[in-house]
């Protein structure tokens, strides 16, 4: 009986010593990655041609243009790495309409959260705090974009490290508020797509 009592104990001990170790193991796997990023500093960024696609239509702009901070150094967490502090849009149109795009939320967040596994040069995240109204110049057509729920819409995408853009390529922008003639409604998903020439570029490596 002694004997089974003790060989018990020592399972038991070695049992709790196993499960800290995974418990121990699991919470140093799962600590957030850290970046390097190199320069650093004031930054803009342009766009030829952005566009936003919706069910109905697709808005397209002439240009682009991004302003921004970006954090310098190395142990940087991803979240807020850098800050876009300005975005602007330049002749936006569909057929028969022109628009003006105002922005706000800023600053926005860009966020990196992985590397690309099938280009390292690729640093993956988002673009965080988006709001956005558009209308056209005769008051035809008004709408806001946010995410599904109202709060800040969220773009997704990835800043490649080997041509120094800030590729945008999907994200949850939806329509609210819309009166515009039957091309667009509440609920209508816009896909966002931009492709922004930073400068100067910069480098995003993960630690």
């Amino acid at each position: 009986m002694r004997r089974t009592t003790r060989s018990a104990l020592v399972a038991a001990t070695a049992l709790t010593a196993a499960l800290g170790f995974t418990a121990a193991s699991a919470s140093a796997t799962t600590q957030a990655a850290t970046w390097t990023v190199a320069p650093g500093g004031d930054i803009v960024g342009t766009a030829d041609t952005p566009t936003m696609e919706v069910p109905a239509m697709t808005l397209s702009c002439e240009s682009s243009e991004a302003t921004g901070t970006v954090q310098s150094g190395s142990g940087l967490e991803g979240a807020g790495i850098a800050d876009i502090t300005g975005l602007t849009f330049a002749d936006c149109t569909l057929p028969g309409l022109s628009f003006d795009v105002t922005m706000s939320g800023f600053p926005f967040k860009l966020n990196v959260e992985s590397v690309d596994p099938d280009n390292p040069d690729r640093a993956v995240g988002n673009l965080s705090g988006i709001e956005a109204h558009i209308e056209d110049s005769t008051g035809l057509c008004t709408a806001d974009f946010a995410a599904p729920d109202g709060s800040p819409a969220t773009v997704e995408g990835y800043y490649d490290n080997s041509t120094g853009e800030l590729v945008i390529n999907a994200g949850n922008l939806t329509a609210a508020n819309a009166d515009c003639i039957g091309l667009l409604d509440d609920g209508d998903a816009a896909d966002f797509q931009a492709t922004y020439a930073v400068d100067p570029a910069q480098t995003i490596t993960l630690d």
